[in-house]
């Protein structure tokens, strides 16, 4: 793994950097950074509901195209539903980004422990408390706090992120 990160040192310094920044903003504006977030992931499933119901027309001689089709109005309907509705978006996904944080914290810790000769290796065991705790205040606050929290706690978990490469690269 030390050799990955040392081979790649140039690009693990630029992502940190830029992971940093992009936190910061998002720290800085968590509603705005929410809204990117809900509306972006409203965008995605469209056009994923979109491609899965032409393909669904496109595969009708395996038998499956049915499901395939129902699948797709289901990506473009729960889609629509972000673009249309973007606070009960918000809600729905605050949850979700609790459960993502979650299983984070857990690769992060086990990750960290699988690689504890390494130098620096405490700052990955650290970003998975973070993430643990992040996903914590998500749980707490739900749903009240949806309208600031995607955005805020996104943001600061891109700054440990990016922290963690940064500290990765120095031995």
């Amino acid at each position: 793994m030390s050799a990955v990160i040392q081979e790649n040192k140039g690009w693990f310094v630029f992502a940190g950097i830029l992971l940093i920044i992009i936190g910061i903003a998002a720290v800085a504006l968590p509603f705005a950074a929410a809204i990117a977030v809900e509306i972006m992931v409203g965008w995605i499933l469209v056009v994923s509901g979109i491609v899965q119901i032409i393909h669904s027309f496109k595969a009708l001689s395996t038998g499956r195209c049915v499901l395939r089709l129902l699948g797709g109005i289901l990506y473009l309907a729960v889609g629509v539903i972000f673009l249309i509705y973007p606070l009960e978006g918000l809600i729905t996904l605050t949850l979700l980004l609790a459960v993502l944080f979650m299983f984070e914290a857990l690769i992060k810790v086990i990750v960290a422990f699988r690689i504890r000769t390494m130098a620096n290796w405490g700052w990955l065991l650290a970003s998975g408390i973070a993430a643990f705790i992040i996903s914590v205040i998500i749980f707490s606050g739900w749903p009240g706090t949806a309208t600031w929290v995607i955005g805020l706690l996104v943001g600061i978990n891109l700054i440990f992120g990016g922290s963690t490469m940064l500290m990765l690269t120095t031995e």
